[in-house]
């Protein structure tokens, strides 16, 4: 008899929890998808203004161009890992 109520007080199902934890999985992946779309976007603008514009330092901000997007693809391809798995 004890196992019974023990079984039925450890034994709480919440299945609309994981329903709504899906749900809030989705802007997390949009948000770290949109973040990368805009350092894409980020190293056109650079191309774009060194092309119209003779900057001195252009290649200095060309490379921490690079870097913020290399540092954007491994954050948010990692970031999605986490989100998906967790």
């Amino acid at each position: 008899m004890e196992n019974n109520i023990l079984d039925n007080v450890f034994g709480v199902n919440l299945p609309r929890l994981e329903d709504f934890l899906v749900l809030l999985k989705i802007p997390f992946i949009i948000i770290i998808a949109v973040c990368i779309f805009y350092s894409f976007m980020l190293i056109l603008k650079i191309r774009i203004l060194r092309d119209t514009m003779d900057l001195e330092e252009s290649n200095k901000v060309k490379a921490v161009v690079y870097i913020n997007l290399l540092i954007s693809l491994i954050a948010g391809i990692l970031g999605i890992i986490i989100v998906v798995l967790g």
